[in-house]
C-alpha cells in the first residue's frame, strides 16, 4: 500500500503563511493498493487537490473508480466531495462507505450539502459520476485485494464515528480519528483494533497540558500510548489544530522523538504533512 496525505488539518482550513509546510487543507488521505485499488479516507478540503490530480488520468476521461471510506460527517471530513471535477464526469464511479445516524443516512447528508441552499449543483442527482452509498458495519469487506475492517469509536447515535483497518497481504494500516478515550472500553477496543499495525494514522490536535475545551479528540500522548500498547511500528498524527504553526509542529515532533528514544521505544513517530508519501 502507498499512502499520500492530501489534507491533515482539523476543524477548518488554515491558509496561512505560518502553516504552509504542513498544510492547511482538512482531512483527506489516499491509499493505493499494490494492484491499483484507490481508496480515500475522508473527503475534507484536501479532496479538492486530490481530485485535480486524478483528472490528469483515467478520471479525466470518465473511466475512474474510487472508493471513499468516510469516518463521520463533521464538516472537516466531508466538505471537499462536491467540488473536484472527478465527481462531475459521467463514467466515473464512486463507491462511498460510511455511517448513517439518527439524523439521516450518509447519502442524505451529502445530498444536503449539495442542496440549492448551499450549492448550484442541486443535489446528488445532478452530479455526473455514478455513485453508490453503503452503510458501514463491523462486517469485513474487500476492495480488490484489500480487506477493510471497521470499528465504531463513538456510539452517539446522532454522530457515529468509525475507524478503518486496511489489510493487504501481511501489511496493515489503521486510520483512527475524532476519538476521545474517556471510557476504558473504547481504549481497549482501539488497542485491539490497532494491534500490530505497521502504520497508524491517528488524529491528535492537542497536548494533555494544553487548556483546551475540546471533548471530541484524543491528545498526542494518547495516540502514542495506544500505538505503543498495540505494537504499532509507525505512528503519524494528523488533524492538527487550526492554530498550530509549522514551527510548533516541528517542536512537538522533536520533543516526542526524544522522549521515545530515551524510553528505548521502537515506535517511529511522525507528524503528517500535505504531500507526504509513505509505503506501508
Amino acid at each position: 500500500m502507498k499512502v499520500r496525505f492530501w489534507g491533515v488539518r482539523g476543524f477548518v482550513p488554515t491558509p496561512h503563511e505560518a502553516m504552509l509546510r504542513y498544510g492547511g487543507n482538512t482531512c483527506c488521505t489516499a491509499v493505493t493498493g499494490d494492484h491499483g485499488e484507490l481508496i480515500v479516507l475522508d473527503t475534507g478540503t484536501g479532496f479538492c487537490m486530490l481530485g485535480d490530480e486524478l483528472m490528469q488520468g483515467e478520471f479525466g476521461r470518465g473511466r475512474g473508480t474510487l472508493t471513499l471510506l468516510i469516518s463521520h460527517t463533521y464538516w472537516d471530513h466531508i466538505l471537499g466531495l462536491p467540488f473536484p471535477g472527478v465527481v462531475h464526469i459521467p463514467g466515473n464511479r464512486l463507491d462511498i462507505y460510511g455511517p448513517d445516524s439518527t439524523r439521516g443516512s450518509l447519502q442524505m447528508v451529502y445530498d444536503g450539502i449539495l442542496s440549492p441552499v448551499y450549492s448550484p449543483v442541486y443535489g446528488l442527482a445532478h452530479i455526473g459520476a455514478t455513485h453508490r452509498f453503503t452503510t458501514i458495519s463491523t462486517e469485513p469487506f474487500t476492495i480488490g485485494r484489500l480487506t477493510v475492517r471497521a470499528l465504531p469509536l463513538s456510539r452517539h447515535s446522532h454522530s457515529p464515528i468509525w475507524a478503518y483497518r486496511l489489510e493487504e497481504d501481511s501489511r496493515v494500516l489503521v486510520y483512527m480519528t475524532d476519538v476521545r478515550y474517556n471510557e476504558d472500553r473504547i481504549w481497549k477496543q482501539a488497542i485491539a483494533f490497532t494491534r500490530n499495525a505497521h502504520v497508524l494514522i491517528h488524529s491528535a490536535p492537542y497536548l494533555r497540558d494544553e487548556p483546551v475545551e475540546d471533548y471530541g479528540h484524543s491528545r498526542i500522548e494518547d495516540a502514542i500510548e495506544v500505538a505503543q500498547q498495540a505494537g504499532v511500528e509507525r505512528l503519524f498524527i494528523f488533524h492538527h489544530a487550526p492554530t498550530r504553526t509549522d514551527d510548533e509542529l516541528d517542536a512537538i515532533a522533536a520533543r516526542f522523538r526524544a522522549q521515545l528514544a530515551a524510553q528505548g521505544s521502537s515506535l517511529s513517530f511522525a507528524i503528517a504533512a500535505e504531500g507526504m508519501e509513505l509505503l506501508v
